[in-house]
C-alpha cells in the first residue's frame, strides 16, 4: 500500500522586504495570539501512518492504495507523497525548503489553512492530488499520470481539487502595509496592519511581529508585540513615554513548503518565509510646555483703582498638545510703584528655573510683589480676567496705592498641578518681569494749594499767586514714552487758568466764587483772564507779577 504526503516545517527562514507603509487613521481591533506555521522536521524520525479518516481508498492495477497524507510526525504535521511509483519507509531523510515562487506560496497557503482538517469533504485527498500534480515526475504504469487517470472515475475528488485551487490565490498576501496614527492629546497611538490578497480582502492567520524603536510602548508594556492577522485590519495600540521620533518596524511570516528526501520523497508545510515590513516613523511628544500670554487693560489707571489682568494659557505648536481633560493652575504676582528706571530692567527666568527661584531673584533686585492672583484653565486658548488681592488666597481686593508703573509676573508651577498634568510638564512656565504687555502706568492724584502774594492791592497794580503742586512721580517729565510698552510720554506741561469772579459793582463778590474745583462758564460774573503753561513737576509755580511761564514769557 502506497502513502501520499504530509506537512512538515522547514529549518531556515528567509528575509523578504519592500512592503509599503503610510500614515493613516486607525480603528481598534483585537489581536489574536500568534501561532507558528510549522515545526522543524527531524531527519531520521519515523512517521506515524495516516489515519483512515484522512485518506481515500482506491484500486489501481489490481492493488489497493490510499490518497491522502502519508503520515504524521511528532508535531502532528502531515506529509504528502510526491513519488507515486516508490514505496515509503516512513523515515524522514534530509530536509530542504522549496524555492519561493507564486505557485509554492499558493500551495503552502493551502497546506497551512487545512493542516488540521480531516477528509470528510475530501480535502486531504484533494491536497495530496494537488501536491502530486505540482511535484511528482514519476512515469509508467505505476507513475502519477496513470494513477491520476484511475482517480478520474471519482469526480468528487477533482471537484474538491478545483475548489482548493480556486481558493489558493486568495490565501496568499499580495500587499502588506503598516500605518501609524498618533493622538497628541491623549498621547496614544496605534499601528494599523493590513495584510490583503489580490482582491484587496484581508488574509487571516498570518503571524507577525512589530517592534517600537523610540519613546513609546505597546499596550502590553513592551517594545515588541506578536500576533496573527484576522479577517479585518489588525490594530495594535501604543502609548508615548517621552519626546522624539518613534519608528515601528515589523515582519510577517508567510507559509512555505519543505521537500523531504526519503525512500519516497515527500512535501510538508515549512516554518515559513519571514517578510519584512517597511518602517514607519512619526514624531511624538508627551511633555507639555504651554505658553502664558497676558495683557493689562487699561494701560493707565489711577491710584485707588483695582489692578486687573487678562491671562491666556495656550498649547502652541511644538509645545505639546493640551492633555485631554487637564485643568492647569496658574499664579500671578503684581509689582506696583515702580520707577521709570524699572522699565529698562526686564528680567527673564533662567532655563529650568522654578517660580520661587525667579521671585527670589527679583527680591534680590529690590522688587517685591504687593498683590496676588490665581486662575485655572481647562482648554488651550482660554482667557481668564483676574483682579489682584492683598494676600494670596484672600478676597480683599488690592487697590493701586502709588503712582509710577506696575507689572505682573505669571507662572504655571509644575509642583502645584494635579499628578496627570505634573507628569507632562517639563518645567515651570514663567513670564518675564516688566514684560511690555504686562506693564501699565499708575497715575497718582495731584494736590494743588495756592496763596496770593499780596492780600491787598491797588487798582492797576500787578497781582501774583504761588501754587504748590505735589503728587507727580519724582521723575515725572523724564519718561519719553514707549510704543513697546504702549505707555504715552509724560505730559510736559500743566496749564494754569486764572478767572475773575464778582458782582461787577463791587457788591457781594463772594456770592460768585465757585463752590468746587469745577471751572465756571463765562458770563457777566465770570471771566477767564488767561491761560499759561508751566512744567508738570512737583514744587511751586509763581503766576503773575511778571514771573515767566514754562516758555520764558512773563506773565502780567
Amino acid at each position: 500500500m502506497m502513502a501520499y504526503g504530509t506537512q512538515q516545517p522547514r529549518i531556515p527562514q528567509r528575509l523578504r522586504s519592500g512592503l509599503r507603509a503610510a500614515l493613516a487613521a486607525c480603528v481598534a481591533a483585537v489581536l489574536a495570539v500568534a501561532a507558528p506555521l510549522g515545526a522543524m522536521a527531524v531527519p531520521g524520525e519515523i512517521l506515524t501512518a495516516a489515519k483512515s479518516q484522512d485518506y481515500f481508498m482506491y484500486v489501481h492495477n489490481g492493488g489497493t492504495y490510499w490518497m491522502g497524507p502519508v503520515g504524521y510526525d511528532s508535531t502532528s504535521t502531515r506529509y504528502y507523497c510526491i513519488e507515486e511509483a516508490m514505496p515509503s519507509t516512513m523515515r524522514i531523510g534530509s530536509v530542504s525548503p522549496l524555492p519561493d515562487s507564486p505557485q509554492n506560496r499558493r500551495l503552502a497557503a493551502l497546506l497551512h489553512k487545512y493542516q488540521h482538517v480531516h477528509n470528510s469533504d475530501y480535502t486531504q485527498t484533494a491536497l495530496a492530488i494537488i501536491m502530486h500534480d505540482a511535484f511528482d515526475t514519476t512515469t509508467g504504469a505505476a507513475g502519477w499520470a496513470a494513477t491520476r487517470e484511475t482517480l478520474q472515475q471519482y469526480p468528487q475528488l477533482f471537484k474538491r481539487v478545483d475548489e482548493l485551487l480556486a481558493e489558493a490565490p486568495l490565501l496568499v498576501p499580495e500587499t502588506m502595509a503598516m500605518e501609524l496614527e498618533y493622538d497628541d492629546v491623549a498621547r496614544t497611538g496605534a499601528v494599523r496592519l493590513r495584510i490583503h490578497n489580490s482582491d484587496g480582502d484581508p488574509v487571516s492567520d498570518v503571524p507577525f511581529t512589530l517592534t517600537i524603536d523610540g519613546p513609546a510602548r505597546f499596550g502590553n508594556g513592551s517594545a515588541t508585540v506578536s500576533g496573527t492577522s484576522g479577517d479585518y485590519t489588525t490594530v495594535i495600540t501604543w502609548h508615548a513615554t517621552g519626546d522624539g521620533p518613534l519608528t515601528v518596524s515589523g515582519n510577517a511570516t508567510l507559509p512555505s513548503i519543505d521537500r523531504i528526501i526519503s525512500s519516497q520523497d515527500m512535501v510538508a508545510l515549512g516554518s515559513g518565509y519571514v517578510q519584512a515590513l517597511d518602517e514607519v516613523t512619526v514624531p511624538v511628544r508627551t511633555t507639555f510646555n504651554p505658553t502664558i500670554t497676558t495683557r493689562t487693560s487699561p494701560k493707565s489707571i489711577d491710584t485707588g483703582a483695582p489692578v486687573t489682568d487678562d491671562v491666556q494659557v495656550s498649547a502652541l505648536p511644538g509645545s505639546g498638545a493640551w492633555p485631554r481633560g487637564a485643568q492647569v493652575h496658574a499664579r500671578g504676582w503684581y509689582f506696583g510703584g515702580l520707577p521709570v528706571s524699572a522699565l529698562g530692567e526686564r528680567y527673564v527666568p533662567n532655563a529650568h528655573a522654578t517660580a520661587p527661584e525667579f521671585l527670589e531673584q527679583l527680591a534680590r533686585a529690590g522688587y517685591e510683589p504687593c498683590a496676588f492672583a490665581e486662575a485655572t484653565f481647562g482648554a488651550s486658548g482660554q482667557t481668564v480676567h483676574v483682579q489682584g488681592v492683598r494676600e494670596p488666597g484672600s478676597d480683599e481686593p488690592y487697590l493701586a496705592e502709588q503712582g509710577g508703573f506696575g507689572t505682573w509676573v505669571w507662572a504655571i508651577e509644575r509642583e502645584r498641578q494635579s499628578r496627570d498634568v505634573r507628569e507632562l510638564l517639563a518645567d515651570d512656565v514663567i513670564t518675564a518681569f516688566m514684560d511690555p504687555s504686562e506693564t501699565h502706568a499708575v497715575r497718582a492724584p495731584l494736590t494743588v494749594e495756592s496763596r496770593v502774594v499780596e492780600s491787598t492791592v491797588q487798582p492797576g497794580a500787578q497781582i501774583a499767586d504761588v501754587i504748590r503742586v505735589s503728587g507727580f512721580p519724582d521723575e515725572h517729565g523724564n519718561w519719553a514714552g514707549s510704543s513697546e510698552h504702549g505707555i504715552d510720554t509724560d505730559v510736559p506741561y500743566a496749564q494754569v487758568r486764572v478767572w475773575w469772579a464778582g458782582s461787577g459793582d463791587g457788591q457781594d463778590d463772594g456770592a460768585y466764587e465757585p463752590a468746587d474745583a469745577q471751572e465756571p462758564e463765562e458770563d457777566d460774573h465770570h471771566t477767564l483772564i488767561g491761560t499759561w503753561e508751566y512744567e508738570a513737576i512737583n514744587g511751586e509755580i509763581h503766576v503773575g507779577g511778571g514771573a515767566p511761564d514754562a516758555h520764558g514769557d512773563p506773565v502780567e
